[in-house]
Parts: C-alpha cells; sequence; structure tokens
C-alpha cells in the first residue's frame, strides 16, 4: 500500500450532487469541477506549461475504509469521497503582499489566459489561489480549480464567454496592483480581501 500524505488543503466533503446551475453549464459539484478543469488542463497541454500543478489523475470514489485513519474525517459522509493526484510542490508560498514581485505577478496574469485556452475560466481568481515555487527558475502556479467553469468544447465561448475571460483578467491585473500598493505600504499579509 502507498503512503501518500493526505492534504488537508483540498479537502470538501461529498454529501450528495447539487447538479448544475441555472444556466445549464456552471456545476455546483465541486469536486467535478476540479476534476473536469485539471482534465482539460492537461489534455490542452496548459499543465505542462507549468501555470498550475502537473495533474496525474483522479479516481471518483474512494472506499475511506481502506485509507483509515487518513480518510477518516468523510466517513459520514453521504457519498465516497473523490481525488485528484498532483504535482508535489516543495515549500510553496502564498501570494500575497508580502511575496508579491512584479515578475511573479506577471506570470499569474499570463496564467490566466492560459487557463482560458483550455476553455477553463478559473471562477475564484484570489491571490490565495495562487503558490510562488522559489528556484532557478521560480514557478507561479495557479490552484484550487473547485469552482470552475470547464466549457465542453470552444462552440460554448461567445462574446458573454470571452467577456468573462477578460474581466477575469482584468481582476488579476487588478489584484496585482492592489498588491503592490500594500506591500509598499508594508502592511502585513491578509490585510485586505482581494
Amino acid at each position: 500500500m502507498l503512503n501518500l500524505p493526505i492534504s488537508d488543503h483540498a479537502k470538501f466533503h461529498n454529501n450528495g450532487d447539487a447538479g448544475y446551475a441555472d444556466d445549464g453549464i456552471r456545476d455546483l459539484n465541486r469536486a467535478r469541477c476540479e476534476i473536469r478543469a485539471y482534465c482539460s488542463l492537461k489534455r490542452s497541454g496548459v499543465c505542462d506549461e507549468g501555470y498550475m500543478p502537473q495533474f496525474y489523475g483522479y479516481t471518483s470514489s474512494l472506499d475511506q475504509k481502506a485509507f483509515a485513519p487518513h480518510l477518516d474525517s468523510f466517513q459520514h459522509d453521504a457519498g465516497l469521497p473523490s481525488s485528484i493526484l498532483l504535482e508535489c510542490l516543495p515549500n510553496p508560498l502564498l501570494m500575497n503582499c508580502v511575496t508579491y514581485s512584479k515578475e511573479g505577478m506577471a506570470k499569474a496574469v499570463n496564467g490566466i489566459p492560459q487557463i482560458h485556452s483550455a476553455l477553463v475560466e478559473h471562477n475564484d481568481s484570489y491571490p490565495k489561489n495562487i503558490l510562488i515555487v522559489l528556484g532557478d527558475p521560480e514557478r507561479v502556479v495557479w490552484i484550487d480549480f473547485d469552482v470552475a467553469i470547464t466549457y465542453p468544447d470552444i462552440a460554448y465561448i461567445g462574446e458573454r464567454e470571452r467577456g468573462w475571460f477578460e474581466f477575469e483578467i482584468k481582476c488579476v491585473e487588478n489584484f496585482g496592483v492592489k498588491l503592490a500598493d500594500d506591500q509598499k505600504r508594508g502592511l502585513p499579509p491578509n490585510t485586505k480581501y482581494y
């Protein structure tokens, strides 16, 4: 049996399928959103560009008893837990006004259109979902696709969806400006919500 660490970071409980929003596109099942987004990012080659962790696969239902005690917190859920297997990132730092750099923020901004090129709208594009992995070269990685919208194919991308993609890019650019300003002012991390 493999002895892999179970991260509490991306833990959410499966207590039934919430289905889809009224628009018929936005999935309300967080596990399915994350799995679909990573599958699309991997299939399109975006994972290979380093803007998010490498995606190695998923399971749609795990027998939590087989992984006791690591999955004990899921034993009272209505459904079996799902999982995704991602690249282990060594000592990641969360993007905030202390860890902010102009170069790192440029990488974060560049990552959003790459995500869009896989027909994925992150839909939760905030500093809390950006990791900085120090090294040569430094990586800036988008995480947390549990509310992402993954479009089935390019036919679903109309003027409205392109507008949402552009809005998401502008939001990331704008919080980058705010992080830089807060860094200049010497504020501690997470003083503000971006």
